[in-house]
């Protein structure tokens, strides 16, 4: 008979010799935006075996976004953090989540805590990656899509990647507007977080990420 602790541990057996789930828990994960990244993500990080969550955004589930996050139809107009955490306890019911349905905010950031923006405001970016140099957050990460284009950053806390990160911190009325039926697709969104999920594993485990990947999905082409 398999035992709760046998489960437990069978739940990470195909990836043990690439994962070190040791190294992935050493801090809490906050996700601020579980919209088309953020949703995705959370679940990724999970399947990981990321063990505390900070899940920060105040909007509810609209129909409108059905067909690029991570929710189901029954979960319209639920709150986007519930019914994110409630897809976290299924896949794992030992996690810890803690969430906020609120903009963001750095009191609700835990210490030590791993930040991943995946907003849609260049402010709020900004403002997450001001309070990143000023506290004790273990490191940065940011993912950005627009229609078949998509952008991850990691920020530690080295000057490279400091410097790197505010070259792209361009003012709001200088970004690109795209049509409103043609701001996101499903494929851009999940690889927009599996790459954020691989980067964190990086870093993580001591693999020194990338700073920087720029992903073009139309022309297929990956920029570094």
């Amino acid at each position: 008979m398999t035992t709760p602790e046998t489960t437990t541990d069978e739940r990470f057996l195909r990836n043990a010799s690439l994962i070190d789930q040791e190294a992935i828990n050493r801090q809490p994960v906050a996700v601020v935006g579980v919209g088309a990244i953020g949703s995705h993500l959370a679940e990724m990080l999970a399947k990981l075996g990321v063990m505390s969550f900070t899940l920060i955004d105040p909007d509810e589930v609209d129909t409108i976004n059905l067909s690029t996050q991570g929710f189901a139809e029954n979960q319209t107009g639920q709150l986007k953090v519930e019914a994110v955490e409630d897809r976290l306890k299924q896949i794992n019911p030992a996690v810890s989540v803690q969430h906020g349905a609120v903009h963001y905010h750095c009191g609700l950031i835990p210490p030590r805590a791993a930040v991943f923006a995946c907003v849609d405001s260049m402010p709020v970016r900004r403002q997450i990656f001001r309070d990143f140099c000023e506290h004790d957050w273990a490191v940065f990460f940011d993912g950005r899509m627009a229609a078949e284009s998509l952008r991850v950053f990691c920020i530690d806390r080295s000057p490279e990647a400091a410097q790197t990160y505010r070259a792209s911190l361009f003012p709001s009325h200088e970004a690109y507007r795209e049509g409103c039926t043609a701001r996101a697709t499903i494929y851009c969104a999940a690889m927009a977080a599996a790459i954020l999920c691989a980067q964190y594993k990086r870093w993580a485990m001591g693999q020194l990420p990338d700073h920087h990947i720029h992903f073009d999905l139309f022309a297929m082409d990956c920029y570094r």
